[in-house]
């Protein structure tokens, strides 16, 4: 029903723009035959200052980032985590243009098939207004560590992936999958 390996992917970053801001915290978790095969999540430098709004909601400060690598340092690990999967995030097209954005920095181009999980909520639960994550979170009863964290909110989507997996028709979900998950 979903594509055999999936990419769930969030990013916390220093802005909105992926071509003015930079990532600061990644995670993937590579999924394939509908189980987790790989984790990856790190604290990334982004080499520029992060905006204290960045730091209020995320919890990260600039001290949290002195030690870590920064983005062309994990590249290659990103990159082999992305590899013939479909891309998943929630508003997907944000995650996936830093994601570019950083490989390209690096001289890394990069194109995948993507799926959108707010886009997916809206199609298989039109009766609800709202599809923000913490929606989403508190309709389902998701749990979680941190909100706002890079990894916490990956494994949200991987929640929410395996939810309606059980609780939406096998035809329906295929249906609304192959509709939403494009190049």
């Amino acid at each position: 029903m979903f594509d055999k390996n999936l990419a769930l992917v969030d990013l916390e970053t220093t802005g909105m723009s992926a071509a003015r801001h930079r990532i600061i915290e990644i995670a993937i978790i590579r999924i394939e035959g509908n189980k987790i095969v790989d984790k990856y999540t790190s604290l990334i430098n982004p080499e520029v200052s992060i905006p204290p709004f960045i730091t209020h909601l995320t919890g990260i400060s600039e001290d949290d980032l002195d030690g870590a690598p920064i983005f062309a340092d994990v590249k290659r690990r990103v990159k082999k985590l992305l590899t013939g999967a479909t891309f998943v995030a929630h508003n997907v097209w944000f995650d996936y243009s830093f994601i570019q954005t950083e490989l390209g920095r690096v001289a890394i181009p990069f194109e995948s098939k993507r799926c959108c999980t707010v886009r997916l909520s809206r199609r298989l639960f039109p009766q609800y207004k709202s599809h923000k994550l913490e929606s989403i979170i508190e309709r389902f009863g998701f749990t979680y560590k941190s909100r706002h964290r890079a990894y916490d909110d990956a494994h949200i989507l991987w929640q929410f992936l395996r939810h309606i997996k059980k609780n939406i028709p096998k035809q329906t979900l295929q249906e609304t999958w192959e509709l939403l998950a494009k190049v």
